[in-house]
């Protein structure tokens, strides 16, 4: 049995669970390693993927999320922003993306972002970059299509909402920036997500 879990999952739930306020989580690689909690989860998983996914989306999500806790507990570590995290410019970039993460859905201004970090807005947009591979704008869109794939696999709230809520112009725009960044419509990724529990991929 194969259980893969994505980054993003990790991460969301790891800043939700308070396990991470700051730079990126990253699992620990760990090999023969006797944990009876986690083969137990396992065992459940299996269980669960055997039966078809009988006992319904909402148990094999706490499953995983209590998969997801443990590994946090156990098998993680903090990697910040930079390896030069505690200069003034990483500072005011981590700060920038933090609230980038907690205004998704608002209309967020380079020039607002590069003022928040005390920086012109080429010495902004070169600075982002370097510290995350992208520029402020394609790290935004990053940030709404990862927010709006935990959404779609929530099933609560319909996609036209969604596309609202992470900040997408209308529900056309946000289906042709999610289709580019993950290759399916958002309506795909639902039905593919509504059918994880039997694959038992997170």
């Amino acid at each position: 049995m194969k259980i893969e879990i994505t980054p993003a999952v990790i991460e969301e739930i790891a800043r939700e669970s308070g396990y991470l306020k700051e730079g990126h989580i990253q699992l620990d690689r760990k090999f023969h390693v006797k944990d009876s909690k986690l083969l137990q989860l396992g065992l459940w998983m299996l269980e669960e993927l055997q039966n078809g996914g009988a006992k319904g989306k909402i148990y094999s999500d706490s499953l995983s999320n209590m998969l997801i806790i443990h590994l946090l507990q156990h098998y993680s570590s903090v990697i910040p922003l930079h390896s030069n995290s505690k200069t003034p410019a990483n500072q005011e970039i981590f700060q920038v993306i933090q609230f980038m993460r907690e205004r998704l859905e608002d209309e967020i201004q380079l020039t607002d972002l590069a003022t928040m970090a005390n920086m012109s807005q080429s010495h902004f947009i070169r600075i982002f970059k370097q510290q995350t591979g992208y520029t402020p704008h394609n790290y935004l869109i990053r940030l709404r299509i990862e927010r709006s794939k935990f959404l779609i696999r929530s099933g609560k709230i319909g996609l036209k909402e969604i596309a609202s809520q992470v900040g997408f112009a209308d529900q056309g725009h946000f289906t042709r920036l999610f289709k580019r960044e993950t290759g399916l419509t958002p309506k795909l990724y639902a039905n593919q997500s509504a059918s994880k529990p039997n694959h038992m991929v997170y």
